[in-house]
Formats: structure tokens, sequence, C-alpha cells
């Protein structure tokens, strides 16, 4: 299996991580007809903002995001690239803490969430310090396995679809498109994870729509399974809406009686490579930024993993996750606009676009 492929896998795995749980909700609170229209909006500005930072990053086949603005000046690496690390590890923490709550409500109803957490920091950070090497190789085996268990709840899910739950299907404005909550859905983006791998040898640009256009009909599914089933006055009441409608459904007749425990098995998975990938990129972003002997990613992993498990264990309930999860992937919109754009502009007044056509 080729590594372009794997990559593929991350990609999409990252995103179904990000998408799974919170995404229904924020896209519910934006308009009360049309979601497609949100949906495809978003992924519209998602391929543009990807094809910017492709782009950029072509011009340096055998670099990586940190290599770029090293380039720039260590200056600019300081500036940009440690205040993203420190929103990788608020997205760790928020992230973990999320679904270590629904984790509970599915299958560990008496389990304190200290309990959960330390689980799933535990094997995260063990995945991010083995390395990209192993998160591809895990990903390849959760990309198959984890997708059966997500269309099985899809498919499952049809036999409570009521399809006039999402009438008006038509859009009756555009004004989502101004609204700050948008932003926020712009951080359910992990675009900025194909600049930690050279160029030469990441996805191509046509291979990134392919997934991404998976990813699309994945949040298309997340929408509109809960829409169909209870309707928007009713969704908009439920903090995880997916896990609302795979628990509705009845399956007496198989051998588990509930939905949600391959809606569990599915998150958790999402959860330890989304969070084994950032805690990387991390590791990543502070070795090469604070060069030396004695500083190793691993060190570094180790470090940032024990403040996100400390911040994840000072949430005290739901209303504050989904609170400081907003406020996360605010600044995640924000780093995900303003890396790529740089990169670019970098290429553009630095003349490497035309020295680099003439080669």
């Amino acid at each position: 299996m080729t590594q372009r492929l794997q990559l593929g896998f991350v990609f999409i795995i990252i995103h179904m991580s990000f998408g799974y749980l919170l995404y229904p909700k924020l896209t519910y609170s934006l308009t009360k007809s049309g979601h497609w229209g949100i949906v495809l909006s978003y992924g519209l500005l998602q391929l543009i903002l990807i094809a910017i930072y492709k782009k950029g990053l072509n011009y340096f086949p055998q670099k990586d995001m940190i290599d770029i603005f090293l380039t720039m000046g260590r200056w600019a690496a300081f500036i940009f690239l440690i205040p993203y690390a420190f929103n990788l590890n608020a997205l760790v923490a928020m992230n973990i803490r999320a679904h270590a709550e629904d984790i509970i409500s599915i299958f560990l109803i008496r389990t304190p969430y200290w309990a959960v957490l330390i689980l799933l920091f535990l094997i995260s950070t063990y995945t991010a310090i083995k390395g990209l090497g192993t998160i591809l190789r895990t990903s390849a085996v959760f990309f198959f396995s984890i997708n059966l268990f997500v269309i099985f709840v899809i498919a499952s899910s049809t036999v409570n679809f009521q399809l006039q739950n999402a009438l008006p299907a038509w859009p009756l404005s555009l004004d989502f498109l101004w609204n700050v909550k948008f932003l926020y859905l712009m951080g359910f983006s992990a675009i900025l994870f194909l600049g930690f791998v050279p160029s030469e040898t990441n996805l191509k640009f046509s291979q990134l729509t392919a997934a991404w256009l998976y990813v699309l009909f994945f949040y298309l599914s997340a929408v509109y399974v809960p829409l169909f089933i209870f309707g928007q006055e009713t969704v908009t009441t439920f903090v995880f809406p997916m896990k609302e409608a795979a628990d509705s459904v009845d399956l007496s007749w198989f051998v588990f009686n509930r939905q949600t425990l391959f809606f569990g098995i599915s998150i958790i998975g999402f959860n330890l490579i989304l969070n084994a990938v950032k805690l990387w990129m991390i590791g990543q972003i502070m070795q090469r930024l604070f060069p030396g002997r004695r500083s190793k990613a691993s060190y570094w992993i180790l470090a940032f993993s024990f403040i996100a498990f400390l911040f994840a264990l000072c949430v005290p309930n739901k209303a504050w996750i989904e609170k400081l999860n907003l406020m996360s992937e605010g600044t995640n919109a924000f780093f995900t606009v303003i890396l790529p754009s740089i990169i670019f502009l970098y290429v553009v007044f630095s003349g490497r676009m035309r020295s680099y056509g003439e080669t």
C-alpha cells in the first residue's frame, strides 16, 4: 500500500472524527432549511483553500511547512507556528473530552470521565511517539474496519427516516455565510496536516479532491440522518445528534441490540487517529523550532499531551465542552486560512513562482 493512499486515509479519518460528533449540531444552528447548502458551501471554500495550499507547497517539493516558514525566517516560524502548536493542543484536549463524554454515555455509564481520558490520552500519545509511519499503517486498518461500522449505522437508520422532516429542502437565504458560526464550521478542517509531508511524496490535487468528495458525502449523511429521523426542531436540542439517531434504531433482531455500540466503536477509532496526528504535528513543530541534543519530538509530545490532559480534566460539563470546542475550532479556522495564504503569498512575492516556471 502506497504512502499517498495511506495519507488519503488519514485525511479522511481526521475529518470524520471532527464531523461525527459536532459538525451536525453546528450546521443545524445556522439554518432551518436546505442544510445541504451549508455543507456544499463549506466544501467549496475548503477546496479553494486546499488548492491555494497545494499551489504554495508545490514550489517547495522537498520541504514541509515548517521548513518553508524557517526559510522565511526563524521569527516568522515562531510567530505563526508556536501559537498553532498550542491551538493543536487545545483541539486535542477538547476533542478527547467531547469523545470521552460520548463514550461514557454509550459503554461506561458509571465510569468517571478522568479514567476514560487517561486511556484515550495514553493510546494517542503512544501512537504519536511511534511516528508518522505507525499512524499511516494504523489508519489503513481503521479506515476499512470503522467505515464498515459507519455504513452500517447509516444504513440501519433508514428504517426511521421520514423525508418530510428535511423540508423545505431549498435554502431560504445565504445569510449563513456571514454568520460567525460558519467560521467555526470552517474550523472542522485538517488540511494543514498536508503541509507536514513534503510535496513530492504527498497527495496530488486530484487525489485530494477525491478524498474531499468522500468527506463531503460523509458530512451530508451526518447532517441528514438525524434530520430525517427527528426533524429540525428536535435535532437542535441534541448535543450529539448522530448518537441520538443511532440510539433510536431497534436492533432486537441482531446479536447486538444497540446500534450505538457501532457508533461508539467508530468514534473511538476516529479519535485515536485524529489526536495521534495532532500530537505528532506538535512534536514536529517544537523539535524543529527548538533544536538541540535534548530536544526530541517524543519529549515534546509527552509534555503537550500532559498539558492537554490537565486542560480536558478541568472541563466540568457538556455546556463547557461545547463552548470551548467552538473557541478552539474558531482559532483553528483562523490558522487554516492564514497559514496557506502566507505560504502562497511568500511564493508570489519572493519570485519563486517565476523561477519555478523557468526551470
